[in-house]
Parts: C-alpha cells; structure tokens; sequence
C-alpha cells in the first residue's frame, strides 16, 4: 500500500523521530512557524506575534498541566475568557485566536490531534473603525512645515512627500534603497509584505524633492533615507518626526505614519480614483482591505448632500 505524502508532517517529524512528550514547545512552535514561512510566506511581523501568541497558549496549558494532545474545547474556551478576556483589542483577540486556529489545525494535519478544538470556536467579527486621516489642507500644512534649507530638513520633507505620494506603508519606505525609485518612469519598487514586491506610481513632486535631498548627500550609501552613520531609519523614529512636525502644523489629530497611508487612498478615491487601482497601489490583498477607504467618502457625500440639498 502507498502512502501519500503529508507536508505538513514531513515538516514537523523526520523519518526517525516523533513529537513525543519531552519534545520541547519552542521546536512544535518553529516548525509550525517553518511551515507558514513555506506555504503562506508570512510577512516578519505576522511571523513575530504568531509565535508570541502560540507560546501564550503553551504557557497557558502548561500551567494547567495539560498535554497539548489532550487539549478540548473546554480549554481552549478558558483560555480564551482568561487570557484573551483581558486583551482590550479586538484585531489583537482575532489575531490569537487566528493564530492558535492554524497551530492546532497544522498538528491535526501532523496527526498530533485528532480533531481541532478550535472548530467549536466563533472568531469574532472585526470591526471597521474609519481611520485618521488629514484634509488635503492640513496635509498642505505639514508638508510645509519642515526646513528645506539644510539636508535634515529636506531628508524629512522627502520622507513625508513620498509617504503622501505613495501610500507605502513605515516599513516600506524604511526598506527602500536609492535603486528603487526610478526618475525618469515615476515608480518605485516596494518589498511589502511576505517580501511580495509591486510598483507604485510617484508624483512629481515627491520625486523633485527626493531628488534634491539625494544632490545633498555625500555618501555612497544604497539607503534612501539615510539616518546617522547612513544607516536605515528606525520606524520610532519615523514616528516622532511626523509627531514633531504635526505640532509645529498646528495639527492636533492622532495621525501616524500609516495615517498618511489612509490620507493618501481618501484622497484618491475622493477624487475619482477606481478602487481597484487603489487596492493595486496599497498593495491589499483582498478588495475588502481597500474598501473601509469607501465609507469615508460616502460619509463625506452624505455631509455635503445633507448641506446642500434642499429637500434632504
């Protein structure tokens, strides 16, 4: 008799050993974590609290002294009203039960389980919080808040027209190098997430004060935004530098770099812009992503149409 091959085992177990009881957590931990790297190739971060969220629940059932064989429904639902009952977020609960859901899933399919806990558990719904984002007057504002005259002026000025420009996300931009903008075409190559590469398109202006910043340095690093000894720029960094020119704008919205990101697809699609395109731009994987973006721009026709009309 022929057996078919079982990937997800093969990673978990070799031909001469098997996960017994004294296999340490941290090892069914990496291997699951190997196993997303091949089939789903997650993205660092994805790959960083997915692990933290799967050694939470080992944790958890280690100190109720119960073999993750052995696990049912019952514990897994109190360590959800126990430990995920005190999270506050509700994206960081979806995250950890998605989390715990596809670890205990992969060792059904490694024959560790019989059958998942985790099929008796409900994720619950995300909500669609609309997102910060500033009008095209306040971005004016912030864009002309920094001092062009000297290269950390200028450097600061090109971070921010570009994340307006391009709506790339923090870790995008901070990834860059000097080869991946093209002047002549108005594109640059993005690594976003699963190390997944795109194209996106980069107005002129952006690109005019990028230039002017790169004439100023003097050195030979491959890093486009450069930071003390040419090196990348930490993403805390990013953060207080937008934080710092918000209050010299004036501006007293909560807005981080992921809101210039949504200021950028508002925008956009306020000005006509197919939601496709924007969905392609962002780099979204699902159109449902890019259309939280749409409810703001209903919502702001709603306004108008409710001020304007004279039988509203």
């Amino acid at each position: 008799m022929k057996i078919k091959p079982n990937k997800s085992r093969d990673i978990l177990l070799n031909s001469k050993e098997k996960l017994s009881e004294s296999d340490i957590q941290d090892e069914k931990i990496e291997k699951y974590i190997q196993f997303l790297k091949i089939q789903k190739n997650i993205s660092k971060n994805t790959e960083l609290a997915y692990r933290r969220d799967i050694k939470q629940f080992l944790g958890f059932i280690t100190g109720k002294k119960t073999d993750i064989r052995n696990i049912d429904k019952l514990v897994v639902r109190d360590y959800i009203v126990n430990i995920l009952g005190q999270t506050k977020k509700k994206t960081t609960v979806i995250r950890k039960i998605a989390a715990l859901r596809g670890f205990l899933g992969f060792l059904v399919k490694c024959k560790l389980l019989r059958v998942s806990p985790m099929d008796a558990v409900v994720t619950p719904k995300k909500e669609n919080h609309l997102p910060d984002f500033l009008t095209v007057e306040e971005i004016k504002i912030l864009l002309s808040v920094p001092d062009t005259s000297n290269i950390l002026g200028l450097r600061d000025r090109a971070i921010l027209e570009l994340f307006y420009s391009s709506g790339i996300r923090i870790s995008e931009l901070i990834g860059l190098d000097k080869s991946d903008i093209d002047f002549f075409s108005g594109i640059i190559k993005v690594t976003g997430k699963g190390s997944k590469q795109r194209l996106v398109p980069v107005g002129d202006t952006a690109l005019t004060i990028v230039r002017k910043y790169l004439k100023m340095r003097d050195d030979s690093s491959p890093v486009l935004f450069a930071g003390y000894h040419t090196g990348k720029l930490s993403a805390r960094w990013i953060q207080k530098m937008i934080h710092k020119y918000l209050q010299k704008a004036g501006i007293v919205k909560k807005i981080t770099p992921h809101s210039l990101r949504h200021t950028f697809a508002t925008h956009l699609l306020d000005a006509g812009c197919d939601i496709r395109s924007v969905q392609e731009m962002l780099g979204h994987k699902n159109l449902s992503t890019t259309q939280i973006y749409t409810h703001i721009t209903t919502t702001k026709m709603k306004k108008i149409y409710n001020k304007v009309h004279p039988r509203a």
